[in-house]
This record gives structure tokens, C-alpha cells and sequence, in this order.
């Protein structure tokens, strides 16, 4: 399928109109919905820094892309790249599921777990009323997955069903793909007191151009946690965009390790809403623009009710030309007291040239509460290279050991072998020395 030409004039949006009229669809209640979320988007258009969420990130790289819509087409995969042993695997390949490369069966008992299009083809009028459901309150970007979404994963965790092995997603990009985009969206319901983790990674070949707009729902209930490993290393070349959303209802604790590696320009936006008395939220983060990437992350932490708990901390590390930008918020409403909220932002600049821009906030209606922020921005302290080579070391050596230090705190909450080893490994790539192992 070939590119829509660009138009000089107009809403770059209004692009996307003609792709998606483009696009064979039958009349039903799910076609619609998707034509009335192209309008929003249209009507919204790309956001602009004038928006205080997109402040420090300037969209006019990829509003001047014509991405469409990727073809299910088999090419080069490098299934190296993917985490071994990670558990249940569920691939989606260039934005479809692909049954050969994934394993998701046999699955244990209390668990489901379905590719959208499936989930369409067995109850496409529950899809369609969960979609209308999400659709009201959803940013541009979200419209715009909605509008193209073709396939996904969803993923259902039954009342009280502990999940000992990780789901994993692989968000794969063939090798040669470009000008194509993918907008997957990934459903996890949590029942009461369940337990699982998921982990979502990443993947595009290095010669890519390609865009990835992918939106995460999870429904948390009761008593139930969920772990959520994101590891985001695609093409230097690419385009990332991700959404996403926690719903937690009482005593659920949700917990978030987002790694941000690739991507020329990227954007991660996590919302955790604290519905119930006794929710937890647990953000952590690590992003590393290097050369001219821009990595953004937003985070909202909303406490609705009482006696509820949030946890932030997110590291940045920018080299050569790389710029990062974390914006954190945390609202304490009027009712919510009681609460606990920490957040902490720390960032390393390896070069002159990088820059990272750090806001977090707190907007608090409550009066019986405990809060705090912090956010710090420096370079390698001097004084420590200075011991560490003195005492025989390199100065490549004594960097890359004084910057694992730094990412260790993030590090340390990754409680998979596997991952934890896997992120390792990019790290050093990028910044260790040969003479240095993980």
C-alpha cells in the first residue's frame, strides 16, 4: 500500500481521513465508532507544545511522516532481540498476531488469553460497547489507535487465579519496513485478589521507519496486582507513541517498570487512577536518549480515594544530542485523604549537548495527607571518576561503572532474571566498556 501524498495546507490529521476511507469496512457499530474516533482525532489534531502535557515535545518530525496502515506481511525477523524464557508468548507482528511465532497455549487454568481479532470474532458487540466505553474521555492519539486498530491482545486473569509465568507481548517490526504504522491495543481484567505479570516489548529492525501508537488498559480489582514490565527498543528511525491506563479498585497494587530505549522520537503516557481505599501505585522508570533521540515520558497518578498509595521514581541519562523530558503529576483529591504520595526524578547528562527537562507537580484538594517531590539534574561526579582511576581503571571503564550505579536503582525493581539481564545487556551495549561484562 503506498503513502498518502502530503498536503501543503490544512490539518496534518486530515491526512489520515483518506487513509482511512481508503480502507474496505462493512457498516456495523464497531465501524462507526472507529469512523467517530477518526473525527476526533481530525477535529483535535496532533497536539502542539502549546499543550501544557506536550510542553517540551515538538511532534512536527512525524506530522510531516505519511504513515498507513502495515500489511500482515511475513519479513526478516531477528528473534534474538526477544527475552528469553520469558514465558507465555504472544507476538504481534508489525501491529497483527502472528499464531506460528507465538505460544499461547496451553494456558493455565483461570486464564484467557486472546488476540483481538478473535475476541472481535467471538463478541464483537462486547468489544465494540468496552471500545465506545473508552472512547469518551480519549486523547488524540487514542482516538487515532481506535480509528486504525487492526489486532491486539487481551488478556483476562480469574477471581483469585495466581499466574506464576509472565505473559510476554512482542510488538515486532520486520526488518526493511516503512512509512507503515500499527495502533495494537493490549486489555488486562484483573479479577479480585488475582495476580500476573506482563510484560510488553518493543522491537523494530534497525532499518526501519516505522509508527507505533499502541494503547494498554488494565482493569484491576480487588486485592489483585499486577506487574507491568514495558521495554521500548525499537528503531532509531522510528516513531513511538504509548498509552497507558490503570483502573485499581480497593487493597490493588499495581506496579510499572517502564524502559525507554529506541526510537528517534518517543512518547509514554501512564495514567494510574486510585479508585478504591488501599490501592497502590508503583511507577519506575529509565529512559536513555543518546545521539537525537527525544524520549518523553508523562505520568498522572490520580487519588480518588482515601488511604490510598503512590510511588515514583524515574532516571534519566542523556548522551550526545539525546533530549528526555519526564513531567510527573500527582492529584490528591478533595475526599482522598489519608494518602501517601512520593515522587522522585534524578538525571544524568553524559555530554554538553544532552538535555533533560524534569517538572514534577503535585495538585492536592485534601488537608490530612503526606506528599513529597524531588527532581535533581547533574553530570558524573569527578571526584568519583578520579578514585575509580586511580585505582586501575579506564576512564571508559569508570563511566560506564559509575553509570550502572546510576541506573541501578531502577535496576533493582526488575525482579525477573531474564529481563533484568536482557536490559543489562542494552545497557552495557550502549555504554560500558569491552572490557567490561554484565
Amino acid at each position: 500500500m503506498s503513502a498518502v501524498p502530503a498536503r501543503s495546507t490544512g490539518n496534518a490529521a486530515e491526512r489520515y481521513r483518506a487513509v482511512f476511507d481508503a480502507r474496505s469496512r462493512s457498516e456495523n457499530t464497531l465501524t462507526q465508532l472507529r469512523r467517530d474516533a477518526l473525527q476526533r482525532f481530525v477535529t483535535k489534531g496532533f497536539p502542539t507544545q502549546r499543550d501544557e502535557d506536550w510542553k517540551y515535545t515538538n511532534l512536527r518530525r512525524l506530522e510531516s511522516r505519511n504513515f498507513v496502515p502495515a500489511e500482515p506481511t511475513l519479513g526478516r525477523v531477528d528473534e534474538s532481540q526477544w527475552i528469553a524464557d520469558a514465558g507465555m508468548r504472544i507476538v504481534l507482528l508489525n501491529g497483527r498476531a502472528h499464531t506460528v511465532l507465538s505460544t499461547m497455549s496451553p494456558q493455565p487454568p483461570g486464564v484467557t488469553v486472546l488476540t483481538l481479532g478473535q475476541w472481535l470474532e467471538n463478541a464483537p458487540d462486547e468489544v465494540a460497547a468496552l471500545l465506545a466505553q473508552q472512547a469518551s474521555d480519549a486523547s488524540a492519539f487514542e482516538s487515532m489507535n481506535l480509528a486504525f486498530c487492526d489486532d491486539g491482545v487481551v488478556i483476562e486473569i480469574g477471581e483469585s487465579v495466581r499466574v506464576d509465568r509472565p505473559i510476554y507481548v512482542v510488538h515486532q517490526w520486520t526488518g526493511g519496513a516503512a512509512s507503515v504504522m500499527s495502533n495494537p491495543r493490549v486489555f488486562v481484567r484483573a479479577a479480585a485478589n488475582s495476580q500476573c505479570t506482563l510484560i510488553e516489548h518493543y522491537v523494530g529492525a534497525a532499518d526501519s521507519e516505522t509508527l507505533t501508537n499502541s494503547v494498554v488498559t488494565l482493569d484491576i480489582g480487588s486485592g489483585a496486582r499486577v506487574k507491568h514490565y514495558r521495554v521500548q527498543q525499537e528503531s532509531p528511525r522510528s516513531f513511538h507513541i504509548g498509552s497507558i491506563a490503570a483502573h485499581q479498585a480497593r487493597d490493588s497494587r499495581y506496579d510499572c517498570q517502564d524502559i525507554a530505549l529506541g526510537a528517534s522520537l518517543a512518547r509514554t503516557s501512564i495514567v494510574a487512577t486510585l479508585q478504591g481505599p488501599g490501592a497502590e501505585a508503583n511507577l519506575h522508570g529509565l529512559f536513555l536518549p543518546g545521539g537525537s533521540q527525544h524520549i518523553d515520558t508523562c505520568t498522572l497518578v490520580d487519588h480518588v480515594a482515601p488511604h490510598t498509595r503512590s510511588n515514583e521514581e524515574y532516571r534519566g541519562i542523556a548522551d550526545a544530542r539525546g533530549r528526555g523530558v519526564y513531567r510527573g503529576k500527582v492529584i490528591v483529591r478533595k475526599d482522598a485523604q489519608k494518602i501517601d504520595s512520593r515522587q522522585s526524578s534524578r538525571n544524568l547528562l553524559l555530554s554538553p549537548t544532552a538535555e533533560i527537562d524534569t517538572r514534577p507537580e503535585l495538585e492536592i484538594y485534601a488537608n490530612d495527607l503526606k506528599c513529597s517531590h524531588g527532581a535533581t539534574t547533574g553530570q558524573l561526579d569527578a571526584t568519583s571518576l578520579f578514585y575509580l582511576r586511580s585505582r586501575g581503571l579506564s576512564e571508559a571503564q569508570a563511566r560506564a561503572l559509575l553509570i550502572r550505579a546510576f541506573a541501578e536503582s531502577i535496576l533493582s525493581t526488575i525482579e525477573l532474571p531474564s529481563l533484568r539481564a536482557h536490559v543489562e545487556q542494552q545497557l552495557n551495549a550502549r555504554f560500558a566498556a569491552s572490557e567490561l561484562s554484565a
